[in-house]
């Protein structure tokens, strides 16, 4: 027989077996020795296992279907420096603000769309599922950030539009990243700044798989 208390660990919704990202927000970031869950979640206790899914890999014609079937729990979390870079916008040469908002929107629309069909995926798997917010860069260049940050604004309002009509739930990772120490350069987090997403990320897991039906905000 097994223990009760196993027994109900296994059957607990809020206990993170399969944890499913999908998105590219873990690309490039050093999580120290070992594997990637250890470094995120540590439950020594609790083994669990990590799946990334690029967003490529999700929306790939036929592959909407993607996630796991194992699946218990699901983060959508898009770098937010590679959603700035794909569009160009801060390296084009606008001749007006009306022509700058207009490529703004134009790319802004391209992302939601692609965000919208990872929700979707989501949605389809009928786990508990959180959406992370982009995450603003730290460059050194003032000008630089604010331009960064107002073009991630409209990259963001899309997120948490189509976020909240899904009544999904969300993690504001600008106001988690928040300090220097969270980067370990312009555009990429941390392990101290992962370990705080992390953390929030378990905690609204945990509560939305024990509290679920509607929106809210973790920071």
């Amino acid at each position: 027989m097994i223990p009760n208390s196993t027994q109900e660990e296994n059957a607990s919704p809020d206990v993170i077996r399969h944890l499913v990202l999908l998105g590219d927000a873990l690309q490039n970031i050093d999580l120290g020795k070992g594997q990637a869950e250890s470094a995120l979640v540590p439950r020594p206790r609790n083994p669990w296992k990590l799946t990334v899914l690029q967003p490529p890999e999700v929306l790939r014609q036929g592959r909407v279907r993607a996630i796991p079937a194992g699946a218990t729990h699901i983060g959508i979390c898009v770098d937010g420096g590679w959603a700035i870079a794909t569009s160009g916008l801060l390296q084009g040469g606008a001749r007006t603000i009306r022509e700058a908002l207009d490529v703004l929107s134009s790319a802004a629309d391209e992302f939601e769309s692609l965000f919208a069909r990872l929700i979707a995926a989501a949605t389809e798997a009928a786990v508990p599922t959180i959406v992370c917010t982009l995450v603003p860069a730290r460059y050194m260049e003032p000008s630089q950030e604010r331009v960064a940050a107002a073009a991630l604004a409209i990259f963001n309002d899309r997120i948490l539009r189509r976020t909240i009509a899904a009544r999904l739930s969300i993690v504001e990772l600008r106001l988690i990243c928040d300090e220097d120490s969270d980067y370990a350069s312009e555009t990429l987090l941390s392990h101290a700044g992962v370990r705080k997403v992390a953390n929030v990320a378990r905690s609204a897991l945990y509560d939305i798989s024990r509290n679920p039906g509607r929106t809210r905000v973790y920071f």
